[in-house]
């Protein structure tokens, strides 16, 4: 045997290649994240001790609206004394939950919203969530079905994959409508969604997409609030008149809805 015609039987399967590189691609990941805030922890605790002791305060309950107002407030003093070291922890803990399935991010984008406003915040807060739940969608990807079996098993008895399967058989020409349905409707829990689209075949570009338009109107509506609380500062929320949600905050969630539906609408007639 010649040693080329060695090399050619020893060759690494593409397939074998790729699943390898999506590892050490989610490999990386989750040792970015769980090393810089190992490292915020550790060398920047003066910072987090701060948040810590404003979450733990009885005046900023994180269980009702009043409560995420004084948080959002309080953040806002301390991302002014420690600059950008604040967004940065909070940027790698929101992809930090949302690559491991953790909820909270609603949470996040309140306090992001009270740090860069609307404008900004809701663009950099629906960036974060579709580049989590992609880092959720690559995790699954390479352990495989294993990973969402477990968990449907475990939390959804063993329900929810099938049926997630044979809606997208169903709909495999429509998938990007149905995953933006999947996104905007609480029918199905998001870490679910996340794990098991990848392994029923939902290619990748189609998943991006459908995320990140379909998560912008929650989005927006968190960020919102964070930034109100931005707005009034000096005012105190049960006593304000002014409204959270605006006409035109409403307008802007009304008119998504009725574009979306425009476009199943056209799309079952011409496709």
């Amino acid at each position: 045997m010649s040693l080329i015609e060695g090399f050619e039987i020893a060759k690494v399967p593409k397939g074998f290649l790729r699943q390898q590189i999506r590892l050490v691609l989610v490999a990386c990941i989750c040792t970015i994240c769980i090393s810089t805030l190992f490292y915020y922890f550790t060398y920047s605790s003066q910072v987090v001790h701060e948040i810590k002791s404003l979450v733990l305060a009885e005046s900023t309950s994180l269980r009702t609206g009043k409560g995420i107002a004084e948080f959002n407030r309080g953040l806002q003093l301390i991302v002014y004394q420690n600059g950008n070291q604040v967004v940065v922890l909070i940027a790698l803990f929101y992809l930090f939950l949302q690559l491991f399935c953790i909820p909270g991010t609603v949470i996040l984008n309140t306090a992001l919203g009270a740090i860069m406003g609307t404008l900004v915040g809701v663009p950099f807060c629906a960036f974060l969530g579709t580049l989590g739940a992609l880092c959720c969608y690559t995790l699954s990807r390479t352990i495989g079905i294993s990973l969402v079996d477990f968990l449907d098993l475990k939390l959804m008895n063993g329900k929810g994959l099938q049926n997630i399967r044979t809606q997208v058989n169903r709909h495999r020409k429509d998938l990007f409508i149905y995953i933006l349905f999947l996104r905007l409707t609480p029918i199905l829990p998001n870490w679910l969604v996340n794990l098991s689209l990848p392994v029923v075949g939902v290619p990748v570009g189609v998943f991006v997409a459908a995320t990140f338009l379909g998560i912008l109107p929650q989005t927006y509506l968190s960020v919102r609030f964070g930034a109100f609380v931005k707005q009034n500062q000096n005012s105190d929320l049960k006593d304000d008149n002014r409204k959270i949600i605006t006409f035109w905050d409403t307008l802007f969630i009304a008119t998504i809805a009725v574009i979306l539906l425009l476009v199943a609408k056209l799309k079952k007639r011409f496709f």
